[in-house]
This record gives structure tokens, sequence and C-alpha cells, in this order.
């Protein structure tokens, strides 16, 4: 099956435009027939060729027609445009002058709403990416604070200033801990610094007589 490479919005928002021209109007290479609906549009891949060479699968439109109508030897007759189920095919049978002005207005109406559905969505398919992005950002960011304050404990431990070393611990796991979706190096991070921080209460427990007191401007250093 061919693939119709444009774009929904594209052909939708073209359609109402032929619409509102009068692009239905009556043709003047055929004065005496009827224009009909999508049929006689350019986005049609039919569009001018009797001999109908191209499936109606291909055309974009295939998705609003109803599954089991899917068959019908012109499908996007039956594509359902207002609340009622009316469709095109409705409004040609039933043949009369005002029929034909409510099939303009219904049509306008249903290409409208259409395409006001498919920008909203896409907006929101945007502002939701965009908002994915900054939060793993904003989590790598934090694995990133949780790395350097765990590596500046170590320092610090390595020093035996086990006050600042194990403030510093408390730090990087907050940090690390406010990230939602830690992943494996996440986990263990956090895993490596509780370990560590464990390890300096319980030296700070015995009284290790290495112990510094912390000077107060260390701990500003590292920021609350």
């Amino acid at each position: 099956m061919a693939q119709d490479e444009r774009d929904l919005l594209d052909v939708l928002k073209f359609e109402l435009e032929f619409l509102e021209d009068g692009g239905y109007g009556s043709s003047p290479h055929t004065p005496r027939r009827r224009q009909v609906a999508f049929e006689d549009s350019p986005t049609c891949p039919n569009f001018g060729d009797p001999t109908r060479p191209h499936s109606c699968a291909e055309c974009l439109l295939m998705r609003f027609v109803p599954r089991e109508l899917r068959g019908e030897i012109s499908p996007c007759r039956h594509i359902p445009l207002t609340d009622k189920g009316e469709t095109i095919d409705y409004f040609y049978r039933c043949g009369t002058q005002l029929e034909l002005l409510k099939l303009e207005e219904a049509l306008a109406g249903w290409l409208r709403k259409q395409i006001s559905r498919i920008e909203e969505h896409r907006e929101a398919e945007h502002s939701r990416n965009n908002s994915n992005g900054l939060e793993r950002l904003r989590q790598q960011q934090w694995l990133a604070l949780a790395e350097n304050l765990c590596s500046l404990a170590n320092l610090h431990r390595e020093r035996h200033n086990y006050l600042v070393a194990y403030a510093l611990y408390g730090r990087a796991l907050a940090a690390a801990e406010r990230v939602v979706a830690l992943g494996d190096d996440g986990r263990s991070l956090i895993e490596r610094i509780r370990t560590n921080q464990q390890a300096v209460s319980e030296t700070l427990q015995v009284g290790d007589t290495s112990v510094e007191q912390a000077p107060s401007e260390e701990l500003q250093i590292t920021g609350r």
C-alpha cells in the first residue's frame, strides 16, 4: 500500500480553505455535474482521474471512516460529520438545495473541529515532551550534585574530619533521594552514601581521638 506523506493537519486545513473558497461549486469542465465533497478535492489521491488508479486506503481521511464502511466505493462519503451521524452521503441522498447548504455547514464545522482537536493534541504533546526533558535535566543535576557532595565527604573522611563528612553525606543523600527515576546508578549511589555515612556515624560514636571539630566555615562552603 502506498503511503501518503502529507500531514493530516495540512490536509484538513487545505480542505477547509478549499471549501470556504467555493471549491465545491460547479466545475467549469463539467458544469452540469455536481462537485462531490472530498472526491473532487485536490487532496483526493484520484483527483482528476476518472479511472481511479489509487486505492482509497491511501487517503489520510480514511481514518475517519467507520471501520465497517471502509470497503465502500467512496468511503469518505460515510464520514460522520455531525453529532447525529449525518454524512456526506446522507446530505447528497436528500438532494434538496437546503440539504446541500447544510452539508457545507456541517463539513466546515467538522473540519474546524478536527483541526482544533489535532492542534490541541500536538500542543499538549509538545508541552509534555518539554516538561519531561526539563525533569530529566533536573534529575541529572541532582544526581551530579549528590556525586559531588559524596566525593567531598569522602575527602573529609580521609582527613578524619568526620563531623563535616557526616554532614556532607547527609546532604548528598538528600540530593540523591530527590530524583524520582533514579535507575541503577542512582540506587547504587544512595546505597553507597548510606554505607559511608553509617561508617562515619559509628566512628563518631566510638569516639575516635583523631576526630576534629568541624570549622563552621567548612560547612558554610558546602552550602545548606
